[in-house]
């Protein structure tokens, strides 16, 4: 297997390709890694690529374009080793066969995890309780709350690859689940998880939880706003891990001023957030920066397992285990 690796050499990189992957990529057969420590171009993937098999791309790397393709007469497979695939491939790559992978499997189960994580800091209002102890050192009041996942009303916005592995992840808390999708949901999965296809205004007007896993695409930007919004009921969670641009955030704003509900926000409009943004001042609102998935210590893995993959398919032939097709492309988000 020959492979090109276009990222620049430094800490990124690093955590993606450790040096037990280093030596596992060399072990699969030649690997060319981007000699640069600032970003890697297009023009310096064309004068570098030659006849490599594989192209390997992550955070930053140039579009696989129609000028990349005529460099690179041999590739057959393109491994990007994060999430959504749209703004790292042009259509003409599926159109010349070459076959695209990516860790959207793995960043998926991560930003699951993440969700969770979140849902349970919110509901527990972990960051008040321990920011009083550890900085105040108050302990808690009488009438200090906390509060449950176990038994809610988990309402999901979109059912793709990260709500999958949510609704797993979910079965021990004995929710109960409603999700909101364009096309029905799976019939095995409805009768193993007990899910309900609902409106979205029957899941904004009726959940504890609310959390959003829709891809951005012109279809969806601004799918939520201020009618969805004025449904939540007293003291639900609203919590978003997919893209700011999925809601109308003025709209959030407003919602959240009234203090009839709590959110949890891990994306916005504009990243980061400008400091004249109101959410900062919200004492509703728990801010995270764009970190639900993945965590940095499955980078190393997830490149161990393409790695893997890739060497199979090029030198034995075997299917691919993780392939992004074009039909699948269209429903990931445009950045």
């Amino acid at each position: 297997m020959k492979s090109f690796v276009a990222l620049p050499s430094g800490y990124v990189r690093d955590t993606f390709f450790t040096k037990e992957n280093i030596a596992l990529a060399e072990s699969l057969g030649r690997t060319v890694f981007f000699d640069g420590t600032e970003k890697c171009t297009a023009d310096d993937v064309v004068a570098s690529i030659g006849d490599s098999e594989v192209y390997i791309t992550g955070w930053g790397s140039p579009k696989l374009d129609a000028r990349i393709l005529d460099a690179a007469p041999s590739l057959r497979l393109h491994v990007h080793l994060c999430g959504t695939v749209v703004p790292y491939d042009d259509p003409e790559v599926w159109r010349r066969g070459v076959r695209v992978v990516s860790g959207n499997y793995f960043f998926a189960e991560s930003v699951a995890e993440g969700t969770i994580g979140y849902m349970l800091t919110a509901l527990r209002d972990i960051p008040l309780y321990s920011g009083r102890l550890k900085n105040e050192k108050l302990w808690k009041k009488t009438k200090d709350m906390s509060y449950s996942l176990l038994g809610k009303t988990v309402g999901i916005v979109s059912y793709g690859t990260i709500s999958r592995h949510l609704v797993r992840m979910l079965q021990p808390f004995r929710v109960r689940i409603k999700v909101y999708d364009i096309v029905p949901l799976p019939e095995a999965d409805r009768m193993k998880y007990g899910l309900e296809q609902a409106s979205l205004e029957e899941i904004f007007s009726t959940c504890d939880i609310i959390t959003v896993h829709t891809p951005l695409f012109d279809a969806t930007r601004h799918l939520i706003g201020k009618p969805l919004f004025e449904l939540i009921k007293q003291d639900a969670l609203f919590v978003n891990t997919s893209r700011g641009e999925i809601l109308d955030q003025d709209a959030l704003e407003d919602a959240l001023e009234t203090g009839r509900f709590r959110a949890v926000l891990d994306v916005y409009r504009k990243e980061p957030p400008p400091p004249e943004e109101r959410l900062y001042s919200l004492p509703n609102v728990i801010m995270m920066p764009h970190m639900a998935g993945p965590t940095v210590d499955l980078r190393q893995y997830i490149t161990h397992e393409l790695l893997l993959e890739a060497s199979g398919f090029i030198d034995r032939g075997e299917p691919l285990l993780r392939e992004i097709t074009a039909a699948a492309a269209e429903h990931m988000s445009r950045h």
